[in-house]
């Protein structure tokens, strides 16, 4: 351009500008462009949630999406180890392995309205794989809200069919009410199953130790304290008596023998004396015998 032509180099000024206004505007924005996808991978990622189960766990996916996507709970669970969801997702660990649910239930009426103290332990296990369906269907509370208080009523029913002595010591009595409570766990299992899937297996039901409540076993104790004490005079009466017939049986010997030795009483009495002294081997004895007064000076 010739710097003499002062239009023409007026316009090669502007065009000049004009170029480095346009390459300085290119790389703002791509330096934008650059910052602005930045952010977004950094709030994409630090919103992911994630589930790591432990060993003999399953993650449920419970999907919450806030716009776009159908929620609800994911069919297929998450095994042990790290998946990434969806920061909205909520995640809910279910045990597969089996659990004991331990129960108490206290002043339970026996037949003969005896009031006792039980703590029955259930055991069981949701089916491996399907723990999203246990969720779905019916919740994270499903022990508590479906199971719970149906086992408990047919506990109570079974216990007031046997007598408290039973419940306290017959092993074959409480066998057959673990037995009979499985049983029934199973069937009412099953009923719920044709509704909607529970996939939970009952292993087994222990009804535990049962035990008087604190003021039967404190009745029983004074009970027992009186049936121990009756059976111990009882005992000594009969020791007693034992010990009246033999003193009987003794002196209508003696009678017996000095009848037949036509002996007197006072002859008899010596001829004791006499006995007592041939036992006493090894003693040097003074005997004194006569109508008033007998001495006896034992020495060894």
């Amino acid at each position: 351009v010739n710097p003499s032509n002062k239009h023409f180099y007026n316009s090669y000024l502007i065009i000049q500008y004009l170029t480095q206004i346009q390459k300085t505007m290119k790389s703002k924005l791509s330096l934008l462009f650059t910052l602005v996808m930045a952010m977004f991978m950094t709030v994409m990622v630090s919103s992911c949630s994630s589930a790591a189960p432990d060993a003999g766990q399953e993650g449920v996916f419970i999907k919450k999406p806030l716009f776009f996507g159908d929620g609800g709970v994911d069919p297929v669970p998450a095994k042990t180890g790290l998946e990434y969801c969806a920061w909205t997702t909520d995640v809910v660990y279910v045990t597969m392995t089996p659990v004991a649910y331990n129960e108490v239930i206290d002043d339970v009426l026996s037949d003969n309205r005896t009031p006792i103290d039980v703590k029955p332990v259930i055991y069981l296990q949701v089916e491996e794989g399907k723990s999203p369906a246990l969720i779905e269907n019916y919740g994270e509370k499903w022990y508590e809200n479906n199971l719970k208080r149906i086992i408990i009523d047919e506990l109570v029913a079974q216990i007031g069919e046997f007598s408290a002595a039973d419940l306290l010591s017959n092993q074959v009595v409480i066998d057959s009410i673990n037995r009979h409570t499985k049983a029934y766990i199973d069937n009412y299992i099953a009923k719920l199953s044709k509704n909607k899937p529970f996939p939970v297996k009952c292993l087994s039901v222990s009804l535990g130790k049962a035990k008087p409540n604190e003021a039967q076993l404190s009745e029983m104790n004074t009970t027992a304290k009186m049936i121990q004490m009756k059976e111990s005079q009882s005992r000594r009466f009969e020791a007693e008596a034992a010990r009246e017939a033999a003193e009987r049986q003794r002196a209508l010997a003696d009678k017996a023998y000095m009848q037949s030795m036509n002996l007197s009483a006072d002859q008899y009495i010596q001829l004791k004396y006499i006995e007592m002294i041939e036992k006493k081997q090894g003693a040097n004895i003074d005997v004194m015998v006569g109508p008033a007064t007998s001495m006896w000076n034992v020495r060894r």
